[in-house]
């Protein structure tokens, strides 16, 4: 494996048309891993990068709407966790060897119309296994990641975190902008990360 693992998180809010974009982007900022929300996938979509391996989920109703995948570059050595295909929260895992320890990268996005509470949390991140990159859209805010204002979930998921000594990654500015012309921008979208030493070299981005 390269000395470095450059992953990146994307809500694509549809992902099939945006393919020639995402070619480029991988390119442009060498990207290993890419973390993708809001697909929009069924089972009937196929989708395909050169020399990436797609991983995703499904909405368990069956229809086109939210989900996550997973792009990895065919040449790490890797292989597909368990889906958590949940009425709240959806989540594609694999496992990438070749580091000192194995590693659970993860893509998740939690629907914003449930209220998610510690005890939500808890249960999907002690599936991740000890050590666990899991990025997305959390539709949850909370103003120690960035976000402008503090909400019930936000809260909910900020005490997981700071309890079980998880970490998370944020660029602090908005990754969110409504259509919606009476809404304002906000950061919804971060890594939470568990035992991953900084000798490990793992480089996170988002893409926007």
């Amino acid at each position: 494996m390269d000395k470095f693992l450059r992953t990146a998180q994307w809500n694509a809010n549809g992902l099939q048309i945006h393919r020639e974009e995402i070619k480029l982007f991988l390119n442009q900022n060498f990207t290993d891993i890419l973390l993708i929300s809001e697909t929009h996938f069924t089972t009937k979509n196929y989708f395909s990068i050169p020399r990436y391996k797609l991983y995703y989920t499904n909405h368990p109703d069956g229809t086109a709407h939210i989900s996550t995948a997973i792009l990895i570059k065919e040449t790490i050595e890797h292989y597909e966790l368990l889906k958590y295909e949940e009425d709240s929260i959806q989540a594609m895992s694999i496992k990438v060897k070749g580091f000192p320890y194995e590693i659970t990268i993860t893509a998740i996005y939690c629907l914003p119309c449930h209220n998610l509470k510690k005890e939500h949390f808890e249960t999907f991140f002690q599936t991740l296994g000890p050590k666990f990159i899991a990025g997305g859209d959390y539709n949850s805010k909370h103003t120690i990641w960035g976000s402008r204002l503090t909400t019930t979930k936000g809260r909910e998921l900020s005490k997981v975190i700071q309890e079980k000594n998880y970490s998370f990654l944020s660029t602090g500015t908005p990754t969110y902008w409504p259509t919606d012309g009476n809404k304002i921008p906000d950061l919804i979208d971060f890594f939470v990360t568990n035992g991953i030493s900084q000798n490990t070299q793992t480089y996170n981005q988002f893409m926007t």
